[in-house]
């Protein structure tokens, strides 16, 4: 444990020193495009909208901060002390680049169960989220890292807004499939028109952000049977009926779809389901459906980036399931 700890202390911590020294306002650059304003998160440089306009998004907030918090806690859940003065620095940094998207204007309440987080003005015509209600893949970790935030500092900053968020979520977008036993949802829903089911990538963070906040958070707006149904959209998005597997694009068919399940060469999203094998925890039958697909698959062609973190994720699930059963 010393020696592992000692190599997190030469890495991790040199890792998140220097992710921290590139926001925008280390950096001296704008946030958003001909705002002057220079904030302690990281813009996107402009990279979704062709170098024309610079945005901060909710969710690469979200990304960067959940696990330098997952750090944090460990440090903190551990008496590391040997690392809790950088420790204490990474949290206080992560809040002032989670508080930017907290401000009262980028919030809608939809009644007093539910609400959600809008994105802001800047930006309108060059970015489609700008002054309109998120998206849940968008806001789901930024979700799970403003809790673990809470949770670090012993705070209510956030608790009120998860708590909304999570219920807008399941009764809003949140759509039952009794074939499959599983759940499904849209993008969003705007003036009561349902847009599209979300694709199987999307939807993996969606689910992602939403499982910290049960597991690490402790929030119980869904409940293990809710997770189950989740999970249980493993086997829906695979067809392993043949010598070739093909998956689904979406955790739902779409109406201008004109069929359900892709090969390889048909579906940018088609290695995307192993992004999902941190359901395991709630239903081990998805590592036996994961394992086959592997068995049949050419791992060598997927992106190394995609097949290193799959597997690790898989086998960090399937470890921690081996634990609990102990």
């Amino acid at each position: 444990m010393v020696k592992m700890w000692g190599l997190f202390d030469a890495y991790l911590n040199e890792q998140i020193e220097y992710i921290l020294s590139q926001t925008d306002e280390k950096l001296g650059i704008e946030s958003f495009t001909k705002t002057g304003l220079s904030l302690p998160a990281w813009s996107d440089r402009g990279h979704y909208t062709s170098g024309e306009f610079a945005y901060v998004y909710p969710v690469h907030t979200g990304m960067i901060t959940l696990p330098i918090l997952r750090y944090v806690d460990t440090v903190y859940e551990n008496d590391l002390n040997k690392y809790r003065e950088s420790a204490t620095r990474f949290l206080a940094a992560s809040g002032e680049a989670l508080a930017i998207h907290n401000q009262d204007e980028l919030w809608v309440d939809f009644s007093d169960t539910e609400g959600f987080y809008i994105g802001h003005p800047y930006g309108e015509g060059l970015v489609s989220e700008a002054g309109k209600i998120g998206i849940p893949n968008r806001i789901s970790v930024y979700l799970a890292a403003a809790g673990l935030y809470d949770k670090l500092t012993t705070s209510h900053t956030y608790d009120e807004r998860i708590e909304k968020s999570l219920n807008y979520f399941k009764n809003s977008l949140f759509k039952y499939d009794g074939e499959f036993d599983s759940y499904y949802w849209s993008y969003w829903e705007e003036q009561n028109i349902q847009k599209p089911w979300e694709d199987i990538s999307h939807a993996a963070v969606t689910v992602y952000g939403i499982h910290i906040l049960h597991e690490e958070v402790g929030y119980s707006v869904f409940t293990e049977e809710d997770f189950e149904k989740i999970a249980n959209n493993i086997p829906k998005i695979i067809k392993d009926d043949s010598s070739s597997i093909q998956m689904r694009k979406y955790i739902h068919k779409r109406s201008d779809e004109e069929k359900v399940y892709y090969n390889l060469a048909e579906n940018p999203y088609y290695y995307d389901v192993f992004r999902w094998s941190f359901l395991g925890v709630y239903n081990e039958s998805v590592f036996d459906a994961l394992e086959r697909v592997y068995k049949k698959i050419n791992i060598e062609e997927m992106n190394p980036n995609t097949r290193l973190s799959s597997i690790a994720s898989f086998l960090y699930a399937k470890e921690k399931t081996e634990s609990i059963k102990w």
